[in-house]
């Protein structure tokens, strides 16, 4: 199974649309939390939005997580020792308030376990090798550290 979710801040149509279409073309069964887009999916099975439990059991069951390149989606799927992808939302298509998402695909695809697409075809690139994706390291103390040690690097401008 494949989990895929957009976060409940902001709609990401485009997202949930390019996964409806693959679900279509594939023998994979695919769930989404969707938020408050106006696109409806005719091929995979979705909820709107998802208690906390259910969302996190999603994660730990699914063969990758798909994801809106949040960080919290990202810890998540680490929590749950699950590979994700991550695809930005773009403002230039009014997907969200600043680029910033898609400046943090260069950092995130660094990260154990966490794969970027900027593309509806890097993102099936990505899901056609999703048996050979590494499942992150588990979230223990240890590794927790080295994430916020690896995103303050980032935010100090020593790792670009």
């Amino acid at each position: 199974m494949i989990f895929v979710a957009v976060g409940t801040q902001f709609s990401f149509d485009r997202l949930i649309q390019y996964m409806d279409e693959w679900a279509r073309d594939n023998e994979e069964t695919v769930v989404a939390q969707i938020g408050e887009g106006s696109y409806e999916p005719k091929h995979m099975q979705w909820e709107r939005f998802l208690n906390g439990d259910q969302y996190n059991k999603n994660i730990k069951e699914s063969s990758v997580f798909v994801s809106h390149a949040g960080m919290g989606n990202i810890i998540s799927a680490r929590e749950n020792q699950t590979p994700i992808i991550v695809i930005n939302r773009q403002y230039e298509l009014g997907e969200h308030r600043n680029n910033h998402q898609a400046e943090g695909l260069l950092w995130m695809g660094k990260l154990p376990g966490v794969y970027t697409a900027d593309t509806q075809e890097t993102l099936y690139s990505q899901l056609e090798s999703r048996d050979a994706m590494e499942s992150p390291e588990e979230s223990d103390n240890q590794n927790r550290q080295k994430l916020v040690s690896f995103l303050g690097d980032y935010i100090d401008g020593s790792i670009t």
